[in-house]
């Protein structure tokens, strides 16, 4: 059995494995010089953490993520007994907000922009965009001192969260690969007459498909994995590194003959995808009007009406998805998996620009980060009431089920989850799989490089409002590829595609000479 207290080992395995090159587009090793030296420089400047940190002054500090809102009565409980853990180390408490997922970016934006009152948040997007617009917290100066259980346990790959000299932000414990593969309902799939190795190709994939169209008529074979997006949105993961709008290199390019940035929707790897997308569609074995659909694809599991979906999947998949829609979920990886810089630093929590006590801060960070009470508080809420454990394994209570339990997150927004309990549908050794994804990965060539788009800000919004009249169609066969691709492509180069092209080449050719 999986032990509380191996997590930490496990950890310190794989950040010892874990890849080491991804940081600014300038070079890696001279940023961390910089930072290293900066801190340094200036740790008088960040002072004693024991004064600091137990100073009398009790700080609220509102700590923001998504999920799916608790009760006020759960989310209280949460909140005070993290904050009894927390008074112990440090004179703050927090107070605790769950923005719902489809409101989530739009909303910590407007919170960041605005300057309101935020302290920790974890964000999805792009933090080379966030910082530069000064709405981030530079936390360099501060993390060894204030939070240096979270920087050791990241610190291999904590560089992917740097730019400009500056780190603004912590990766989270979890895949740090990228792979795509089949998710569908352990049941019905066993009913079918299938195992999961015996799924390895689209071809088998669509012959599931077609044998649950005939068995269950009333199922949608196969949903989009995410809202408004094509049930085909991962086809081509694992095929290129997509650095932004469309715009990337083949993962199959040769870092040392060059690099070659290309569009990936003009690509015979892409247009195969959308020529299967249009066929499965014709065949009915994607939801209708999917495009539109408003339901989450764990809600439409949870009712009934949903056998499986193509997305992005990790060897927490199965549990993660299981515990959300109350149905036994198997996860079957199909292809690759590949590492690239936005894999690495696509979750983060940070330190906002308006934080009035970012030391603080980043101590109760450092919590989630490394304390096992503190993690198992917020990745699955009050022992005995939302989960129980046996022999280091956490389950849910009898009685209680997804449904009605009052508290839970996901692995991978948890800070440092290999520091608390292993949920009992985890792979065996879940952390040692883990290590094993992400080793396994095929590196992308512009691994450690991030791009600067300063210079296309308006070809990048101009290029947005194409993607989103096209490529969510494309992807869920709902338009014929044989005239769709070629307008989609067209409109793409008249909203300045080829000057991003352009630009993000001299910047990859200027990365790789100081490599």
């Amino acid at each position: 059995m999986r032990k509380k207290m191996a997590a930490a080992v496990l950890m310190a395995a794989m950040t010892a494995s874990l890849l080491a090159g991804c940081g600014d587009s300038k070079s890696s090793d001279s940023t961390k010089a910089d930072s290293a030296q900066t801190t340094a420089s200036n740790q008088s400047e960040a002072g004693d953490s024991t004064s600091d940190l137990k100073d009398g002054k009790t700080e609220e500090l509102l700590m923001v993520w998504p999920g799916s809102n608790a009760s006020p009565a759960d989310m209280q409980a949460v909140e005070d007994a993290m904050n009894e853990i927390i008074g112990e180390k440090v004179d703050a408490k927090v107070k605790l907000q769950i923005i719902e997922w489809g409101a989530y970016n739009d909303q910590t934006n407007l919170m960041l922009s605005s300057g309101e009152k935020l302290d920790m948040v974890f964000l999805m997007s792009n933090i080379r965009e966030d910082g530069q617009r000064g709405q981030l917290y530079p936390i360099n100066d501060l993390i060894e001192t204030y939070a240096p259980d979270a920087y050791s346990a990241m610190e291999r790959y904590i560089e992917a969260c740097y730019f400009d000299g500056n780190l603004y932000g912590l990766p989270t414990y979890r895949d740090l690969a990228s792979q795509a593969g089949f998710m569908c309902r352990a049941d019905i799939l066993e009913e079918l007459g299938y195992k999961a190795e015996d799924i390895k190709n689209f071809d088998d994939i669509e012959e599931v498909l077609k044998k649950c169209q005939e068995v269950h008529p009333e199922l949608y074979p196969m949903i989009p994995s995410d809202l408004n997006n094509g049930c085909f949105l991962n086809y081509v993961k694992g095929e290129f590194d997509v650095v932004t709008s469309g715009v990337g290199v083949d993962i199959d390019d040769d870092a040392s003959d060059g690099i070659t940035v290309i569009n990936t929707y003009d690509t015979e790897k892409y247009k195969e995808m959308a020529e299967k997308a249009y066929d499965w569609n014709q065949k009915g074995y994607f939801m209708p009007d999917s495009t539109t659909n408003t339901t989450t694809r764990q809600d439409l599991f949870r009712a009934n009406t949903a056998f499986s979906y193509y997305g992005n999947q990790h060897p927490g998949t199965a549990t993660q998805e299981t515990m959300n829609s109350g149905k036994e979920i198997v996860s079957i990886p199909i292809g690759r998996s590949t590492i690239s810089t936005s894999s690495v630093n696509f979750c983060q929590w940070a330190i906002p620009a308006q934080c009035e006590n970012p030391k603080k801060a980043l101590a109760v960070l450092n919590l989630l980060y490394s304390d096992s009470d503190f993690q198992n508080l917020f990745r699955y809420g009050i022992e005995g009431k939302d989960y129980v454990v046996s022999d280091g394994i956490a389950s849910y209570p009898d009685g209680v089920t997804s449904d009605s339990v009052g508290w839970g997150n996901e692995l991978w927004l948890c800070g440092n989850g290999s520091v608390g309990y292993a949920w009992e549908t985890d792979p065996e050794n879940v952390y040692e799989k883990f290590t094993e994804y992400n080793d396994t990965a095929q590196e992308s060539p512009l691994y450690g490089f991030i791009y600067d788009t300063t210079n296309v800000k308006n070809e990048i919004t101009a290029i947005t409002n194409v993607k989103d009249k096209y490529k969510a169609i494309i992807e869920n066969g709902d338009a014929d590829p044989s005239t769709t691709l070629p307008q989609f492509n067209e409109e793409l180069k008249s909203a300045g595609i080829d000057n991003i092209i352009e630009d993000m080449q001299k910047q990859v050719d200027e990365w790789l000479a100081n490599k």
